[in-house]
C-alpha cells in the first residue's frame, strides 16, 4: 500500500471549456511529476481520488469522505493536492473538519508549492487562512453566477440539470434551450388519456408499460412522474425556475436540504417550442384541480407510516383496508417486486414479538453489566488534554525564544522535534483513551420505553398516530419480507410467515 494518498477535484476558478475529466488529467499529470520527484514513486491508481461529483459541502462529495477514513489509517503519511482549497470551499464547519482531521492524524498536505504540516501551528494558521479565502471566493462567484442565471432565465434560456421528457437542450451559441424529440408523442399520449380518456395518473402508468414505452431514468412508469408532465408548464413554451428551491435546516446536529414546492415560482416564456397545446394543458390542470385531496386532518390510520418498507424493492409498504376482510399491508409496488401482502395485525405481531425479543436482551444486559469505568477514562482524557495544551504553551515559548534569538535555529530544532514526538505520543494516548472509553447505555431506561410502546400497539383503543409517534422515537426503520409454510397452500391469500428486519435509532 501507498503511504501517500492523492486528491483530485475540480473547482468553478478552472476554466469553463474544460471538462471535470479534462481538468482532473491535467492536474494528475502535474501531480504524478511532483509525486516521483518529492517522494520517489508515482501515486498507484487504487491510492487516487477523483473527485467528479459537484458539492458545495463535503457532505456532498463522497470521495473527500472515503478519503478522510483512508487517512485514519497510520501508514498514510500525506495527501497530495493541487492546492488546499481542493479540499474544500465549504464554511468553517467543513474547514474545521478538514483541519482536525489532517492535524490528529498527523497527515500532511502536500501540494506543489508548500507541504502543510497541521501540527505546526503555523502551518496551520496559514492553512487555515488559505481555505477561509477560498470560501470567501466561494461565495462571490456563486454571486455572480446566479446572476448570470437569472439574466439567462429572463432571456428564455432552459438551465435545467435535467431535460424534460420530450426534448434534447441543445446549444445556440452562448445559449441554452429544448427541441422536441420522438419522446413528444409520448407526452402527448399521456395528456390524451387525462383529458380526453378520462384515465388517473396510475392507469396511465400502466398502461404505458403495457405498451412497451419505457421511461427515462427507470423500468417502469411512476405515478408521481406522470402527475409532473401533466404540471409541468415547459411542454407549453414556459420556463419554470425555483419550482424545486433548495431550502438547509439545521436538523439532528446537521444540516440538511429539503425541495420543497414553491408555488410562488417563475414562470417566464421560453424560446422553446410548444409540445402541448395550452387550452389541453390548462384543461389537465382544472381536473387536477378538481381532485380530491388527502389533507393533514386525515386521521392516521397506519401505526407504521414512514418505517415499513419492503425488503425485495425499498419501496414503502400501504395499509389497506377492505370491506370484506382484514386490513393488511401491501407493497406499493407489487405489481414489479412480487411481494406478498400480509394481515396488518400479523405484521404488527411481529414487530411486539421483536421488541419484546429486545426488552429481553436489555434486562440480561443490565443484569450482566460490568463496573462503570467511564469516570476512570474521563479523568485519564482530562489530564491528556491539559497535557497537551501544557505542550502547547511550551510551544508559544519556543518560538518567542527563537524570535528573541535567544535560541539558535540548531537548539530550536532539537527542542521543537522534542516537542513533536511528544505531542504525538500524547495525541495517541488520548485516541486510545477515547476509544476505551465506554459508551454508556441506560438499559433500565430503554426497557421502560420499549415495554410502553409494546403495551401501545397491544391496545386497540390507543389511536393509530399516538402508536406512530412513539414507535418513530425507538425504531428507525422496518424492512418486510415473507417466506412461504411448509404445506401451505399458493395463491393471492396464501398463509405465509411474516419476516421483519428491525433497525433501531
Amino acid at each position: 500500500m501507498s503511504e501517500y494518498l492523492m486528491y483530485l477535484r475540480k473547482s468553478r476558478a478552472d476554466s469553463e471549456s474544460e471538462s471535470v475529466e479534462e481538468v482532473l488529467a491535467r492536474h494528475e499529470k502535474q501531480l504524478q511529476e511532483y509525486s516521483l520527484k518529492e517522494i520517489g514513486y508515482r501515486i498507484p491508481e487504487d491510492d487516487i481520488y477523483r473527485e467528479v461529483v459537484s458539492g458545495e459541502t463535503i457532505d456532498d462529495r463522497p470521495q473527500i469522505n472515503i478519503l478522510l477514513r483512508r487517512i485514519e489509517n497510520k501508514d498514510i503519511k500525506g495527501v497530495i493536492t493541487i492546492e488546499p482549497q481542493r479540499l474544500t470551499r465549504g464554511d468553517m464547519l467543513d474547514c474545521g473538519t478538514i483541519v482536525h482531521a489532517f492535524r490528529y492524524t498527523d497527515t500532511l498536505i502536500m501540494t506543489p508549492t508548500k507541504v502543510y504540516d497541521l501540527s505546526n501551528k503555523f502551518d496551520r494558521k496559514f492553512f487555515e487562512m488559505e481555505l477561509s479565502r477560498g470560501n470567501d471566493y466561494l461565495e462571490y462567484t456563486k454571486e455572480i453566477l446566479q446572476r448570470g442565471k437569472m439574466a439567462s432565465i429572463k432571456n428564455g434560456d432552459y438551465l435545467g440539470n435535467f431535460n424534460p421528457l420530450g426534448y434534447d437542450k441543445i446549444k445556440i451559441g452562448k445559449s441554452s434551450t429544448l427541441v422536441p424529440n420522438k419522446d413528444a408523442d409520448t407526452v402527448r399520449l399521456i395528456f390524451d388519456l387525462y383529458v380526453n380518456k378520462g384515465l388517473g395518473w396510475t392507469r396511465i402508468a400502466r398502461q404505458l408499460d403495457a405498451m412497451g414505452i419505457k421511461p427515462k431514468r427507470s423500468d417502469h412508469w411512476n405515478p408521481q412522474t406522470i402527475r409532473a408532465i401533466l404540471q409541468n408548464p415547459v411542454y407549453i413554451g414556459k420556463i419554470r425556475w425555483n419550482y424545486r428551491k433548495g431550502i438547509r435546516s439545521y436538523e439532528n446536529g446537521r444540516l440538511v436540504k429539503h425541495t420543497p414546492r414553491n408555488n410562488d415560482c417563475m414562470i417566464i416564456d421560453g424560446k422553446h417550442p410548444a409540445i402541448i397545446d395550452e387550452e389541453l394543458f390548462y384543461k389537465a390542470q382544472e381536473i387536477i384541480g378538481s381532485k380530491p385531496k388527502n389533507t393533514p386532518s386525515v386521521k392516521l390510520i397506519n401505526p407504521l407510516a414512514g418505517l415499513l418498507f419492503c425488503k425485495k424493492c425499498g419501496k414503502a409498504l400501504s395499509y389497506r383496508t377492505y370491506s370484506n376482510c382484514e386490513p393488511r399491508y401491501l407493497c406499493n409496488n407489487q405489481v414489479y417486486c412480487g411481494s406478498r401482502s400480509s394481515k396488518a395485525e400479523d405484521v404488527i405481531k411481529a414487530v411486539v414479538d421483536s421488541l419484546y425479543r429486545n426488552i429481553d436482551d436489555f434486562e440480561f444486559k443490565l443484569e450482566h453489566q460490568s463496573v462503570d469505568n467511564t469516570e476512570m477514562y474521563e479523568n485519564i482524557i482530562r489530564n491528556l488534554e491539559k497535557e497537551l495544551n501544557k505542550l502547547e504553551i511550551r510551544q508559544n515559548e519556543l518560538y518567542d525564544l527563537l524570535e528573541d534569538k535567544i535560541y539558535t535555529r540548531e537548539v530550536f530544532t532539537a527542542r521543537n522535534n522534542m516537542l513533536a514526538v511528544q505531542r504525538n505520543d500524547l495525541n495517541e494516548k488520548l485516541a486510545n483513551a477515547k476509544r476505551m472509553k465506554p459508551i454508556v447505555i441506560n438499559y433500565q431506561e430503554k426497557i421502560v420505553k420499549f415495554s410502553k410502546v409494546v403495551e401501545y400497539l397491544k391496545d386497540k383503543k390507543v389511536d393509530a398516530d399516538a402508536k406512530n409517534r412513539l414507535l418513530k422515537e425507538i425504531i428507525d426503520k422496518i424492512e418486510y419480507s415473507t417466506s412461504p409454510i411448509k404445506g401451505g397452500k399458493k395463491g393471492r391469500w396464501d398463509k405465509h410467515q411474516v419476516k421483519l428486519d428491525i433497525y433501531l435509532k
